[in-house]
């Protein structure tokens, strides 16, 4: 995993188990989630609003740990070990993607969110993508990207129940 320090973090690389960044934030890739660490991200993507209540987050975890191209990414506090914060990142060989960038409320405003996007810029960009795209639902979400220089490039309905949702799609170019 490629470092990146806008914020001055030790970003680990795939032979370290983690890194504490200035403020003492472990990031970690996460390979081989256990229960609590399922549990933890669950109740973070529903407390966030990413997901509703009554989804599966175990087969999501699990497809973007084992795929080829995904890498899961969590940020834990310094002094409970709690994670406060994820980002998925993979790439279809043609585009790269960010899913499922949450950040516990209490940790929010704080650069983190902006240094994971950073992150997954880099692993992506040095998978040899030269765009990454994210899906978004929520228009705060949509305005928080728009600052980190992506553009909106399409709107599509979810159409999977329970909820059918319309969602933005947004780019940056990875070559800047």
């Amino acid at each position: 995993m490629p470092a990146s320090s806008q914020f001055g973090l030790n970003i680990p690389d795939p032979d370290q188990e983690a890194a504490r960044d200035d403020a003492g934030i472990i990031l970690e890739q996460l390979k081989s989630p256990n229960d609590n660490d399922i549990a933890a991200i669950t109740s973070l993507w529903i407390a966030t609003g990413l997901i509703p209540a009554i989804r599966d987050t175990r087969q999501d975890i699990e497809n973007c740990i084992n795929a080829d191209h995904g890498c899961l990414i969590i940020a834990r506090h310094p002094q409970n070990n709690q994670i406060i914060a994820t980002m998925m990142t993979g790439h279809d060989s043609f585009h790269g993607w960010i899913h499922y960038l949450a950040i516990n409320p209490d940790a929010q405003n704080l650069g983190i969110g902006r240094e994971l996007v950073t992150l997954a810029e880099d692993i992506l960009r040095a998978s040899g993508l030269s765009e990454v795209r994210i899906t978004i639902e929520n228009p705060a979400a949509g305005d928080f990207y728009a600052k980190l220089g992506y553009d909106w490039i399409d709107s599509v309905t979810d159409k999977t129940p329970p909820e059918r949702s319309q969602n933005m799609i947004m780019r940056k170019s990875l070559d800047q």
